[in-house]
């Protein structure tokens, strides 16, 4: 069992206002921008409960993204697809001089290596399609592109620029019209809990946010473009495009801003794939996958 400060451990306890114990703390993986752990309780009844503590680093989280992700985990209960309950948070980092967020766990765990993909790609597309099935409105955080058509260079790595060029001419455009609902907006396949071949949670609501339901769609399919190719990104959207039931119009548009948002340089392997075992993916494999996919959105 990891030792925590006591001030830390009282702090975990305030939030309960029977008296509790903590039996276990464990680290969590997949995390990259914050260490994670599981912290077990047990109440006085005698019921377990198990938390999820996320210390962030100054240097990479700052108050407003804990204040969004608090927001985005209340708004979340009133989805239908099951999200880790907020329990508090230490913004300015008062307790242990780190910004802290405490919420409840998610059963289940991540699975990036499906044995029938076609079924694990249909209810991943299921979840998604539930998720957006929603009639929140009024909430304070926004949609924004990362990164503007004219700030986007064309990559040096890619044999396909002229491909590179044709995309960012059309992400220069004015955005298509949408109605904006309550997104993800960070909605991929290691953000997703599973039991057995259902999904059991969606996880990890630092960038909830009113917007296109094409953002959570898009970014979606990127991941599985560059995890599996490009036909897993194709089925994901046919299948999810049969589930939906909000006013959803594909609109090539979302994925071009989706792939560009990523694009910074020469890709990198995001280090989670690995954690989760997936691990024949090489900086060759990313590029060659990249090229491939804009490919095919400039063919859509």
């Amino acid at each position: 069992m990891i030792y925590i400060p006591e001030k830390l451990e009282q702090w975990i306890l305030s939030h309960f206002l029977n008296e509790a114990s903590i039996h276990s703390i464990r680290p969590l993986k997949g995390s990259t921008t914050a260490l994670m752990y599981e912290i077990g309780l047990v109440l006085t009844s005698g019921e377990n409960m198990k938390l999820v503590l996320r210390q962030y680093e100054r240097s990479t989280f700052t108050e407003k993204d804990i204040e969004q992700e608090t927001d985005s985990l209340r708004m979340a209960t009133q989805l239908t697809v099951p999200t880790p309950q907020w329990i508090g948070a230490d913004p300015d980092g008062e307790v242990i001089g780190k910004p802290l967020l405490l919420m409840s766990k998610v059963e289940g765990a991540v699975n990036i290596l499906p044995t029938n993909q076609t079924a694990w790609l249909d209810e991943l597309a299921k979840t998604l399609a539930h998720l957006h099935d929603n009639r929140i409105t009024d909430f304070p955080w926004k949609y924004g592109r990362y990164q503007k058509a004219g700030e986007m260079d064309i990559p040096f790595w890619s044999d396909k620029p002229e491909v590179w060029r044709a995309l960012k001419e059309i992400i220069s455009r004015p955005e298509p019209s949408y109605t904006p609902i309550f997104i993800h907006r960070d909605f991929h396949p290691t953000n997703v809990l599973w039991e057995g071949t259902k999904v059991s949670g969606v996880v990890d609501w630092t960038n909830g946010c009113l917007g296109p339901a094409g953002i959570d769609v898009g970014h979606c399919r990127w991941n599985l473009a560059m995890l599996y190719g490009v036909e897993a990104a194709e089925t994901f959207l046919i299948a999810y495009q049969g589930k939906t039931k909000t006013q959803f119009s594909y609109d090539v548009y979302w994925d071009i801003v989706s792939l560009m948002d990523v694009l910074e340089g020469q890709p990198e392997v995001y280090s989670g794939w690995e954690v989760f075992g997936k691990t024949d993916i090489t900086v060759e494999v990313m590029m060659k996958r990249m090229d491939s996919y804009a490919r095919s959105l400039l063919e859509k």
